[in-house]
């Protein structure tokens, strides 16, 4: 199982090396657009899956549709150093802040069915740099926000 936590990486070098570790472009693409697919009722179900053609995605927490909905708009947000923890003056800042303490232990792993295809991989869905810097993960974001044109070219 191969665990990404390289930032220093780029985000193509570590797409295509997950998209290896479950089978190919090909499977991890149609991973991806299996997540933009699925209802957010799914996501937030006690069953913590998603099951793809070519394998299944999980995760080791009970999601909340306010902490969901708060990620999944972090992982939009375009900041020069990506940061997604607001100035204590705005007054989203509590609401980030409850997020991120919230949902820092998620993370997701994806298995391949066929075990010949990979070892599959894990990834964090945010990245504490310090007590006033955390990022969405890359992977994160390319998996459940970016459009999947774009995640194509990242790849190469």
């Amino acid at each position: 199982m191969m665990e990404t936590e390289n930032t220093e990486q780029s985000l193509g070098e570590q797409l295509r090396e997950c998209a290896d570790a479950v089978g190919g472009k090909n499977f991890f693409l149609t991973l991806a657009e299996t997540i933009r697919t699925t209802r957010e009722g799914i996501i937030l179900a006690e069953k913590k899956q998603i099951n793809y053609s070519s394998g299944i995605m999980t995760w080791n927490k009970t999601l909340h549709a306010d902490s969901w909905r708060l990620l999944i708009e972090a992982a939009k947000v375009r900041t020069k150093d990506g940061n997604i923890l607001l100035g204590t003056e705005d007054k989203r800042h509590k609401n980030v802040l409850n997020m991120i303490r919230t949902l820092k232990p998620l993370t997701f792993t994806v298995t391949p069915n066929n075990p010949d295809d990979g070892a599959g991989f894990s990834f964090s869905a945010l990245e504490i740099i310090d007590d006033k810097t955390t990022r969405v993960s890359p992977l994160f974001k390319a998996l459940f926000t970016m459009p999947v044109e774009v995640l194509k070219k990242s790849m190469g």
